[in-house]
Order: structure tokens, then C-alpha cells, then sequence
């Protein structure tokens, strides 16, 4: 198959991409490799190990061990499929207030997982094992701006003549960790900085009215 999404109405929940995880999942659970044998019951000892992994537990090490030793699979090739699956949980999280049926179909129809081992998925995914919002406060989260103030200023004496009643402007930035930026930048740059973030806007709308962004629910 693939890594690009082939004949299909709307973007999957993991986006265009097909990732190296996914494919290791859509890999072993078809038994294409005949090394790793991953039963029902092995698989739903992995998803108890993943409910760990995601809760930030510490135990897991212990639990791969004996999913390891259990079902006659090499440790190296549970922890992929531990890290595997870990993935693919991060992402349907982030869109789990969408219906059951949208994820179950993406894990079905595209990644060809056996019907078994998707129901099983979807039932700790929305299961009360998983506690959704405490995962998904624990993700890493990137700073974002939270306000910006600027004021129009003028230095009336430098050690610098050539700068003296040059109007400049004062910008401070503050952001989601808690840290206050503050710089200084003259009007010829300011306005370019309003005419580069002008065309970006522009540029991003254009691209998000293309028809390629308008996704199906």
C-alpha cells in the first residue's frame, strides 16, 4: 500500500501520510511477518500496556517483559509495537470527539487491521480504563502567543546623534509558558514586518479555499 491516501473522500484521522508506525501496525497485525505472531489475547495485554503508557505509569518495562516472555515474542519487537501503538493513540485522542465509526472506519478501510483487533482499539479508546482528558493534558504542547502590546516611542537622547528623535517601536510579547519577550524594531521594519505577515495570511487563505483542504466529515 501506499503511504499516500489513495480514492478516498476525506482525510484519515492520522492525516495524508500513512507514518512508519502505522505501517509496522498494519505490518504485524496482517501477519506479514511470520516472527511475530500477535494473538487476540496478546493484543489485549498490549492495549492494558499502552492505558500505562499514556496514565505515565512506570511499570511498563515490567509489563513488555512479560507480554514478551507470554506469547513467545521477541522484547525488541513488543516494544515497537508498544511504541506503535502508543502512536496510533496519541492521534485518534486528538480526535476522539469524533464518532466511533469515523476512526473504526480509517483503521478498517485504510489500514486494512483485522475487524478484531479495531473493535478491541475502539473499546478502551472510548472506554472508562482511558481517562482522555488526563491524557491529553499530559501531551507536550508547543508555547503559543498569548497577547502582544506595542507602543510608538521616541528616543530623545542616545549615544548615538544619528538616533536621537528617531521614532522607534517598543513591542512585548507574552507568551503561554509564562515568559515576557521584549524588543525594539524601527518603522521601516515594522512595516515590512505588517506586509510579510499580510502575504502570509493572504497566502494561507488562498491555499485553505482550495478545494484539496475541504474535508468530508
Amino acid at each position: 500500500m501506499s503511504s499516500r491516501i489513495q480514492s478516498y473522500d476525506r482525510t484519515p484521522f492520522w492525516g495524508q501520510k500513512i507514518i512508519r508506525e502505522l505501517k509496522y501496525l498494519q505490518f504485524i497485525l496482517n501477519n506479514k511477518d511470520q516472527s511475530v505472531n500477535v494473538s487476540k489475547d496478546c493484543f489485549r495485554e498490549l492495549l492494558k500496556a499502552i492505558i500505562l503508557v499514556l496514565h505515565g505509569q512506570d511499570k511498563i518495562a515490567d509489563r513488555v517483559e512479560s507480554i514478551s516472555s507470554k506469547f513467545k515474542i521477541a522484547e525488541k519487537d513488543c516494544v515497537l509495537l508498544v511504541a506503535s501503538l502508543e502512536k496510533l493513540f496519541r492521534l485518534a485522542i486528538k480526535f476522539s470527539s469524533k464518532k466511533q465509526e469515523v476512526i473504526k472506519d480509517d483503521l478498517i478501510a485504510i489500514l486494512k487491521i483485522p475487524q478484531d483487533f479495531v473493535s478491541d482499539l475502539i473499546n478502551v479508546l472510548y472506554g472508562a480504563k482511558l481517562n482522555i482528558e488526563n491524557v491529553s493534558n499530559n501531551f507536550p504542547k508547543n508555547i503559543y502567543l498569548l497577547s502582544i502590546n506595542w507602543r510608538l516611542d521616541v528616543s530623545l537622547s542616545t549615544s548615538s546623534l544619528n538616533r536621537t528623535l528617531d521614532p522607534f517601536i517598543l513591542v512585548q510579547m507574552n507568551l503561554s509558558n509564562g515568559e515576557s519577550l521584549s524588543f525594539e524594531i524601527s518603522l521601516d521594519v515594522f512595516h515590512k514586518l505588517r506586509f510579510s505577515v499580510a502575504l502570509a495570511l493572504k497566502e494561507m487563505d488562498e491555499i485553505l479555499n482550495k478545494s484539496f483542504f475541504k474535508l468530508n466529515e
